[in-house]
């Protein structure tokens, strides 16, 4: 169901200790990005579960990342903050390198004249390279499988480096310390399958 416009939320961000508003931001060490972050949940509980690490959501829509701050607040997390922004200024908005990157259950943009939109387009993957770790992975998780099959494409296109691959995250033996989000936790009770991609920018042979 989606959440009705809040006006107020913007600024209940920009008034709340965990808004980024100065940039680029200096990424202190052992940095994690979650891009489409939503309500916050799978970060907020990341940061809970591992607080030698630093992790930074960022959200296109102020109205969703709102939501975030009550859990931030709830787990007195004080290795988080959020970016209020699009994922193509990525470059603009840090300065330094993540050691790895989530894209999490994004819009797959079905229409054929919106493929530019989708976060795993090939113009975005040039992006995230340039903010991520030589030897850092980016995460994908979707319950679209076109939007999986698309990512794939791209991914052999740009020939990079697939380190693992499935369409059942949730009975994958690879991958066991899997924080959900929101949307993932309604599809898990589902039985929904859940496809999951680890790759990197070392040239796949």
């Amino acid at each position: 169901m989606r959440l009705r416009f809040n006006k107020d939320a913007i600024n209940n961000i920009i008034n709340s200790e965990y808004n980024i508003d100065s940039f680029p931001f200096t990424l202190p060490k052992n940095s994690i990005l979650e891009i489409g972050m939503g309500k916050g949940k799978m970060i907020t509980d990341m940061a809970f579960s591992n607080p030698n690490n630093f992790y930074i959501g960022l959200e296109k829509y102020a109205t969703v990342a709102e939501k975030a701050i009550k859990k931030a607040n709830e787990l007195k997390l004080n290795n988080f903050k959020m970016i209020i922004g699009d994922a193509k200024n990525l470059r603009e908005y840090v300065n330094g390198k993540f050691d790895n990157i989530w894209i999490t259950f994004s819009d797959p943009w079905p229409k054929k004249r919106h493929i530019k939109r989708r976060l795993l387009y090939r113009d975005f993957l040039n992006i995230y390279k340039d903010v991520l770790s030589p030897n850092g992975n980016i995460y994908f998780k979707s319950d679209n499988d076109g939007l999986y099959e698309f990512a794939l494409e791209e991914i052999h296109e740009l020939k990079l480096n697939i380190v693992h691959t499935c369409t059942d995250l949730h009975n994958c033996d690879y991958f066991k310390n899997n924080y959900l989000t929101e949307y993932e936790q309604k599809f898990k009770d589902l039985n929904k399958n859940i496809n999951f991609i680890i790759f990197n920018y070392k040239k796949s042979n």
